[in-house]
Protein backbone atom coordinates (compact mmCIF):
# COMPACT_ATOMS: atom_id res chain seq x y z
CA UNK A 1 0.00 0.00 0.00
CA UNK A 2 1.32 3.40 -1.06
CA UNK A 3 1.05 6.16 1.43
CA UNK A 4 -0.27 9.41 -0.08
CA UNK A 5 1.40 12.66 0.79
CA UNK A 6 -0.92 15.23 2.24
CA UNK A 7 -0.71 18.85 1.26
CA UNK A 8 0.17 20.94 4.27
CA UNK A 9 -2.76 22.95 5.48
CA UNK A 10 -2.14 26.58 4.69
CA UNK A 11 -4.31 29.20 6.24
CA UNK A 12 -5.83 31.29 3.48
CA UNK A 13 -5.07 34.94 3.71
CA UNK A 14 -7.81 37.46 3.27
CA UNK A 15 -6.72 40.30 1.04
CA UNK A 16 -6.38 43.43 3.11
CA UNK A 17 -8.01 46.50 1.67
CA UNK A 18 -5.32 49.11 1.25
CA UNK A 19 -6.06 52.76 1.69
CA UNK A 20 -5.30 55.08 -1.18
CA UNK A 21 -2.94 57.92 -0.46
CA UNK A 22 -4.63 61.24 0.07
CA UNK A 23 -4.04 63.67 -2.78
CA UNK A 24 -3.17 67.28 -2.36
CA UNK A 25 -6.00 69.73 -2.90
CA UNK A 26 -6.34 71.04 -6.44
CA UNK A 27 -5.02 74.51 -6.98
CA UNK A 28 -7.32 77.07 -8.49
CA UNK A 29 -6.91 78.01 -12.11
CA UNK A 30 -3.93 80.35 -12.55
CA UNK A 31 -4.91 83.90 -13.34
CA UNK A 32 -8.26 83.56 -11.61
CA UNK A 33 -9.09 85.29 -8.36
CA UNK A 34 -11.32 83.14 -6.17
CA UNK A 35 -12.39 86.10 -4.08
CA UNK A 36 -13.76 88.26 -6.87
CA UNK A 37 -14.63 85.40 -9.19
CA UNK A 38 -13.04 87.18 -12.17
CA UNK A 39 -9.95 86.56 -14.29
CA UNK A 40 -6.91 88.61 -13.34
CA UNK A 41 -3.58 89.64 -14.81
CA UNK A 42 -2.52 87.86 -18.00
CA UNK A 43 -5.90 86.14 -18.45
CA UNK A 44 -7.79 89.43 -18.28
CA UNK A 45 -5.51 91.14 -20.80
CA UNK A 46 -5.69 88.11 -23.12
CA UNK A 47 -9.49 88.24 -23.04
CA UNK A 48 -9.43 91.98 -23.86
CA UNK A 49 -7.03 91.38 -26.73
CA UNK A 50 -9.25 88.58 -28.05
CA UNK A 51 -12.30 90.84 -27.96
CA UNK A 52 -10.40 93.61 -29.78
CA UNK A 53 -9.29 91.19 -32.50
CA UNK A 54 -12.82 89.84 -32.92
CA UNK A 55 -14.22 93.38 -33.27
CA UNK A 56 -11.49 94.22 -35.80
CA UNK A 57 -12.33 91.19 -37.97
CA UNK A 58 -16.09 91.81 -37.74
CA UNK A 59 -15.59 95.39 -38.98
CA UNK A 60 -13.60 93.95 -41.91
CA UNK A 61 -16.74 92.05 -42.90
CA UNK A 62 -16.31 88.58 -41.41
CA UNK A 63 -19.11 86.78 -39.63
CA UNK A 64 -18.74 86.74 -35.82
CA UNK A 65 -18.01 83.00 -35.81
CA UNK A 66 -15.27 83.30 -38.44
CA UNK A 67 -13.83 86.35 -36.68
CA UNK A 68 -13.68 84.44 -33.38
CA UNK A 69 -11.90 81.49 -35.02
CA UNK A 70 -9.36 83.71 -36.75
CA UNK A 71 -8.69 85.75 -33.59
CA UNK A 72 -8.12 82.61 -31.50
CA UNK A 73 -5.81 81.20 -34.18
CA UNK A 74 -3.81 84.44 -34.20
CA UNK A 75 -3.48 84.41 -30.43
CA UNK A 76 -2.36 80.77 -30.52
CA UNK A 77 0.30 81.65 -33.11
CA UNK A 78 1.64 84.09 -30.50
CA UNK A 79 3.81 86.43 -32.60
CA UNK A 80 5.41 87.99 -29.50
CA UNK A 81 7.22 84.74 -28.64
CA UNK A 82 5.93 84.53 -25.11
CA UNK A 83 7.61 82.20 -22.60
CA UNK A 84 4.58 79.88 -22.65
CA UNK A 85 5.26 78.81 -26.24
CA UNK A 86 6.82 75.32 -26.29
Amino acid sequence: MVKRKRKPKVKRRVAVKRRKMARAAKKSRPGYDIHTGKPTGRDASAMQRLEMLIEKYVTEGMSPAQARLKAKAEMRANPRMDWRVG
